[in-house]
């Protein structure tokens, strides 16, 4: 959950500006949150190739790996590296098998969504995840915690139906540089122990989501998030991982329109 949160802050674009008037601290500040995550370009919205690096601390291994959404689905992510190195035909395979299994889920969530009670189920929780994110985010919890020089640091709470025992657990940071007009990073923590759902424990957690500016747009650029918890007092939740985002393209979206026909072709 701890991920998720970081795609709602991620994802956010298009918000409408804020107005000019005199409003009370939390309202100012509340304002100025949804100013700043507008102005966010949205890294997932397929008009952008990139390579990232998931680092899995506790496994001791890193990925490497390039994604292109002009390709066809099955090339969309080349898998570039294990450790720095070269990968394994083995791990090749694994990580084609993986795409395939993708492709398979993509397909059955498509199916479902013929149904029209699972359609409406999909509608709920893939909704605009900038709007997910501000219907979450309580206004009124919103403070200043420091300022630094032109950084803000705000702090923040957040409320989801049906997920409370997790978000009220948690609390957020936001660090926003006024100078440069946009969030620098975005904090999750766990300030109480919980559990979940049945049976299960998270003892700690942090999540961190930072983002640069690209030609002058805020894009994320690292992930870090750790995890101490079970699950059925078996299943080990702990994570320690980092992902790393670089060499950020856009893309040409007429080749990818071309690709996409030529795929549609091939499946018909």
């Amino acid at each position: 959950m701890l991920f998720r949160l970081s795609v709602f802050v991620a994802l956010c674009a298009g918000l409408a500006g804020v107005q000019a008037q005199p409003l009370p601290e939390s309202e100012r500040y509340y304002a100025l949150i949804l100013d700043y995550v507008a102005r966010i370009e949205n890294i997932y919205n397929g008009n952008w190739a990139y390579t990232y690096t998931i680092e899995d601390r506790l496994a001791q291994e890193s990925q490497t790996i390039r994604r292109d959404n002009s390709l066809p689905f099955l090339q969309r992510e080349q898998l570039l590296a294990i450790n720095g190195m070269p990968p394994s035909e083995e791990r090749l395979a694994e990580h084609r098998e993986d795409r395939e299994r993708s492709l398979r889920r993509r397909e059955e969530r498509r199916l479902e969504r013929q149904n029209r009670e699972a359609s409406e189920r999909d509608d709920r929780d893939e909704r605009d995840e900038k709007q997910r994110f501000i219907d979450m985010l309580l206004g009124n919890s919103v403070h200043l915690i420091r300022q630094e020089g032109h950084l803000l640091y705000l702090g923040f709470r957040a409320m989801e139906e049906d997920r409370e025992r997790i978000f009220e657990n948690i609390e957020g940071t936001l660090i926003i540089d006024t100078q440069a007009e946009y969030i620098r990073e975005l904090q999750v923590r766990v300030i109480e122990p919980f559990s979940p759902f049945f049976l299960s424990h998270v003892e700690d957690g942090f999540f961190s989501l930072r983002f640069e500016l690209i030609d002058g747009v805020p894009m994320q650029s690292e992930i870090t998030w750790r995890l101490d918890g079970r699950a059925f007092f078996i299943r080990n939740l702990d994570a320690d991982r980092e992902i790393v985002w670089q060499d950020i393209q856009p893309i040409n979206l007429d080749l990818a329109d071309n690709s996409s026909a030529e795929l549609q072709r091939g499946q018909n």
